[in-house]
């Protein structure tokens, strides 16, 4: 096929548009203004407005206005931040293959988890995991469920591990259950003395430190209570982590529910006790994701299937 000639080309072709000046022109639209994106840039102000004004010329087309306070995309610029960013998602995975070219006990790997998952259940896994590839780098990103599928489907992450309940389906995002998570009721070692087993219902007896209604931890351990027959928790306190729900409960306060991954090292150190659930099985799944359209490099696959044993060790 006869090479493409200048006649064929728009005349809007500009061979000096940079990775560098996309990039300032996502950030922007993504944190919402140019003194954000400056700030997260670690450049002055007039360095993202030189980018910005620089890239509309090149194309050829205005790419953002003004609305009071934000700065919003034209119809131009919402076709340019579409290409902008598979360009640099697309350029971020050909830098992690090439890396994974080099050694099989390196490359880069960056994670998306959610909050039980990168608070609690994954680190053991990373160290291993890194002793194991000496020469990896790794970044894990710790947020909720819809934020890790973003960051999956945009590149930004090579793969996510979440703790989630169904409805999460997204069509640039593969996902699949590696296993599950229990939750499980603790109190102090001192409390509800005489207490080794309890039925569903009796939660409803006890006092609970529980999440903040209407949160996502909040809900998915009232929608399992409700599917196995018992009412939601009924909460005494609300707070919003699980180390301060743990203090809670180890200085006096009935019980809560967390998942296990939470309170492992309690258990087993003996500061916190596990009292079992008679006739429920209260557990969530934890998936993986990854791009649908993009196969996974070894790396990534041998993190997942190292997370899938360490879920059905325990």
């Amino acid at each position: 096929m006869d090479p493409v000639s200048p006649a064929r080309v728009s005349s809007r072709y500009d061979n000096r548009i940079t990775l560098q000046k996309l990039e300032v022109f996502c950030t922007v639209i993504e944190l919402g203004g140019v003194s954000r994106a400056a700030d997260h840039l670690w450049v002055a102000q007039s360095v993202v407005s030189g980018h910005l004004r620089s890239l509309q010329e090149r194309l050829g087309v205005q790419l953002l206005y003004r609305d009071g306070q934000r700065m919003k995309l034209t119809k131009a610029g919402e076709q340019v931040h579409q290409w902008a960013s598979e360009m640099l998602s697309g350029t971020r995975d050909l830098m992690r293959r090439l890396d994974d070219l080099d050694d099989a006990n390196s490359g880069t790997l960056s994670l998306a988890a959610s909050l039980t998952v990168g608070s609690y259940l994954m680190p053991p896994i990373l160290a291993e995991f890194r002793r194991e590839r000496p020469r990896a780098i790794i970044t894990m990103s710790v947020s909720d469920p819809e934020m890790a599928f973003a960051a999956v489907e945009s590149g930004k992450c090579d793969l996510g591990i979440v703790i989630a309940g169904t409805g999460h389906e997204h069509p640039h995002v593969r996902s699949e259950e590696i296993g599950r998570e229990e939750i499980v009721l603790v109190t102090a070692p001192d409390k509800l003395g005489g207490v080794d087993e309890l039925k569903l219902a009796d939660l409803s007896e006890l006092s609970l430190v529980a999440p903040f209604a209407g949160s996502v931890a909040r809900d998915v351990v009232d929608r399992q209570l409700v599917e196995c027959g018992a009412p939601p928790q009924r909460a005494v306190m609300e707070l919003g982590h699980p180390e301060a729900m743990k203090r809670v409960i180890r200085n006096g306060v009935d019980a809560c529910l967390l998942f296990r991954s939470c309170v492992e090292d309690e258990l087993h150190q003996g500061t916190l006790r596990a009292i079992p659930l008679a006739d429920g099985d209260l557990s969530m799944p934890v998936f993986s994701l990854t791009h649908a359209e993009r196969p996974p490099l070894p790396i990534h696959t041998e993190l997942v299937e190292e997370t899938r044993a360490y879920l059905a060790a325990r």
